[in-house]
């Protein structure tokens, strides 16, 4: 059986400690802007990428593509979890009742997330076009509350329980054996 996603979950799930740990660091600790942000040119027998010197104006804009990177980083593993549960159990948004079993409740949320993302790339917004996914849905002592969602909401981290929400959701799937 061919698991692309379920092969790559965990360079997914690195990458977003990456994202997150870098973000961090650059509240942190300054970085040089001048020697950070220089002209650069990478090339490879397929690939030439030149990138310009001063393309951030400020420290700020660092900060900021940083926190976008998050998000993008965030958007992958929420959209590449879902696959991997999707992959390896056959399912589908059509075949999951978060109300049914755990299990379900488990596919059902990390596919409610992976929507965002996939119908918001730069700009995250809630996609709950079908009813039965505005439930509650715990996750060890954690209680995520999609019944108040309007469709088309903007994404916030805070109306999952924060970052951490993923790695819950990938280790209540491990314990389900969705992954």
């Amino acid at each position: 059986m061919n698991t692309p996603h379920l092969d790559h979950i965990e360079t997914a799930f690195l990458q977003l400690s990456f994202a997150i740990k870098l973000c961090n660091y650059l509240d942190i600790h300054s970085i040089d802007k001048e020697k950070f942000d220089i002209a650069l040119t990478i090339k490879d027998k397929s690939n030439c990428v030149c990138l310009l010197e001063n393309e951030f104006e400020t420290y700020e804009d660092i900060q900021l593509a940083s926190q976008n990177n998050i998000s993008i980083c965030f958007g992958a593993v929420a959209i590449t979890l879902w696959e991997a549960i999707s992959e390896k159990n056959g399912l589908t948004n059509k075949l999951i009742n978060p109300s049914d079993s755990k299990k379900e409740s488990v596919a059902a949320l990390s596919y409610m997330i992976r929507c965002c993302f996939a119908h918001g790339t730069a700009v995250p917004v809630w996609s709950i076009r079908d009813g039965k996914y505005k439930t509650i849905y715990n996750l060890g002592n954690k209680h995520i509350d999609l019944r108040g969602i309007v469709e088309g909401q903007p994404f916030d981290y805070s109306s999952i329980g924060g970052y951490e929400s993923l790695w819950l959701i990938k280790n209540e799937a491990k314990l389900l054996n969705l992954l």
